[in-house]
């Protein structure tokens, strides 16, 4: 059983580890608001429907109670004015309390003992209608004969609001037992769910350590042949660079005793054989660059130091025939001309493969510019270069454009994906960093290196020289 074929299982054993983890998690959730709902709509009815009725059925018997007591006093003292003004306020009072009960949600039940208590409460407002009637007649034998019937029917309705408080309080009971008993199984279930996911968490997490082991073996690999790969493309490159140096200084040396000797017969071929010479220049001194680039071993250059601007002008200058051929324009825009510790053959292949790579994507666009912007801040000096193509595709991983073999998702011509990756090596090297910016209206590649003063240079190289005396 091969190594693949052994994490394929287990990424498919971690997976639905995980899944069983996060379902476990996800039902103790469900559970504990089903429960809580439970809960909560038991709450609400104990508070909306039974404790509202019992305080208002236990009011409306203790202002029965009042009532019943204030005629007892008038039956046994008279009736004076104030007498009477007492026992109209109880009755009102006893009228808005069951006023108000009436208005709240009924059982059927309660319904039907309600309809009880209208009777109790007709009788009841008859017998007090009689009693003061009488009394105000100054009949006291006749209301002294309705006493008795009063007591009755406040007696009957007393006994009809008592068995309502008594019935309200028994539901509020069972919904209390019930909020403890969905809250006692909640907390089981939440438990024992909880106990499942930390299981399942577990099983998880050793096969995630599984996992993370191969992966880094895997990495460490991946690593081992990268190194072996960047080894042997720094040994292609030093052998191509020694290779094409010399063929190369032999056709500048051509050209040059061409447009010497006069040969140029009007000015246009001259302005080409020198344009054609510069491109030789830079070139030689690009593969001189990369050639000492690779022998360092990917280090920068000790007391090395070029002007970004002065490069970026010739860049510009070489690169101006082929933007000429697609009708694009490359602009370099200098807030100051600072130096930077580089050889000018490694910034110029830094900018050029960046110029390069923009006039690739201007190619067919409405407005077709590269500009080559340079400007110095807090002891850098940021590079960089925008086109008006089209921009990144979405979901392009900006960070794997700068790594070797690799190309955009809608990447042009018949490159090998080494132009970005150079450039993030050699502004590695120098102590620097790359970046990109993409929109709608194009993208924006840009690098930092530091500053470096003419001081700085010596310093450097003083520095150098003592080591190497200390050594010998």
């Amino acid at each position: 059983m091969t190594t693949a074929f052994r994490l394929h299982h287990v990424d498919r054993a971690l997976l639905l580890a995980f899944a069983a983890v996060v379902l476990s998690f996800v039902s103790a959730t469900f559970y504990s608001e089903h429960r809580t709902a439970a809960i909560e709509e038991a709450a609400l009815s104990i508070q909306g429907n039974e404790a509202p009725r019992i305080r208002r059925l236990a009011n409306a018997r203790a202002e029965l109670r009042r009532l019943q007591l204030l005629i007892h006093r008038a039956l046994d003292h008279g009736v004076p004015f104030q007498r009477q003004l007492e026992i109209e306020a109880g009755r009102a009072l006893l009228d808005e309390e069951l006023a108000q009960y009436k208005q709240l949600p009924m059982s059927p039940d309660e319904a039907t003992r309600w309809q009880g208590a209208q009777l109790a409460i007709g009788q009841l407002n008859d017998d007090v209608n009689n009693i003061v009637a009488a009394l105000e007649a100054g009949d006291l034998s006749r209301a002294l004969a309705r006493q008795d019937r009063l007591d009755g029917s406040s007696e009957t309705l007393a006994r009809i609001l008592s068995s309502g408080i008594a019935v309200n309080t028994a539901e509020a009971a069972q919904l209390a037992e019930r909020i403890g008993e969905n809250r006692r199984r909640g907390v089981a279930w939440a438990v024992g769910l909880d106990g499942v996911g930390v299981v399942l968490a577990s099983l998880a997490a050793a096969l995630a350590l599984t996992v993370s082991r191969a992966h880094r073996r895997a990495v460490q690999a991946h690593r081992e042949l990268a190194e072996r790969k960047a080894e042997e493309l720094d040994a292609f490159a030093m052998r191509l660079a020694h290779d094409i140096r010399t063929p190369l200084t032999t056709a500048h040396l051509a050209l040059d005793a061409f447009n010497r000797h006069g040969f140029a017969v009007d000015e246009r071929a001259r302005r080409l054989l020198g344009r054609g010479e510069r491109a030789l220049d830079q070139t030689v001194k690009i593969v001189e660059a990369l050639l000492e680039f690779a022998r360092a071993g990917a280090r920068a250059q000790l007391g090395a130091s070029a002007s970004v601007a002065d490069v970026s002008d010739d860049v510009a200058e070489v690169t101006n025939a082929r933007a000429e051929q697609i009708g694009a324009t490359v602009t370099v825009r200098a807030g100051s001309r600072p130096t930077v510790a580089c050889l000018e053959g490694a910034l110029a292949s830094a900018i050029g493969n960046l110029v390069g790579n923009a006039l690739t994507y201007v190619e067919g666009a409405a407005t077709r510019e590269v500009v080559i912007e340079i400007v110095e801040q807090r002891g850098e000096v940021i590079t960089a270069v925008s086109d008006t193509g089209p921009g990144l595709s979405p979901g392009t991983d900006e960070r794997s454009l700068f790594e070797p073999y690799v190309r955009g998702k809608d990447a042009r011509g018949r490159g090998l994906g080494l132009g970005l990756a150079t450039v993030k090596r050699i502004v590695d090297a120098h102590g620097g960093r790359v970046g990109v910016r993409s929109s709608a209206h194009g993208c924006c590649f840009w690098f930092t290196l530091p500053v470096v003063t003419p001081k700085d240079v010596v310093s450097k190289i003083d520095a150098a020289a003592k080591a190497e005396h200390q050594v010998f």
